[in-house]
């Protein structure tokens, strides 16, 4: 499957109209940069509250980790350190959202 914006594979992101009542086809996406073009140009939903949450939560952690490595200059980053950044932000993000959902009742 293909990103509708850019052609490249699409990669777990996308959007259907129909969870929120409109008309429209469903979009398929490969990064949050081509997510945004969507937005712009489809009117995507913005992020609810539990998301909202669960990017402050992400950010939060991610801070955390770059203190803890104590530089300051990006670009001295290792490879490493900038691969465990993405995952301890991701991981935050997600683990958030699981634990705002199983708190309330699914939805479907």
């Amino acid at each position: 499957m293909l990103c509708d914006v850019c052609r490249r594979e699409a990669r777990g992101f996308g959007f259907s109209p129909r969870l929120i009542r409109r008309s429209g086809r469903d979009l398929w996406l490969c990064s949050m940069r081509c997510t945004d073009i969507a937005k712009r140009l489809e009117g995507m939903i913005d992020p609810n509250e539990h998301e909202e949450v669960a990017l402050r939560h992400a950010g939060q952690i991610g801070g955390e980790y770059v203190e803890s490595l104590g530089k300051t200059d990006l670009s001295a980053w290792s490879e490493k350190e900038w691969a465990m950044l993405i995952d301890v932000v991701v991981t935050a993000f997600q683990d958030k959202l699981r634990e705002a959902y199983s708190q309330q009742p699914v939805p479907f």
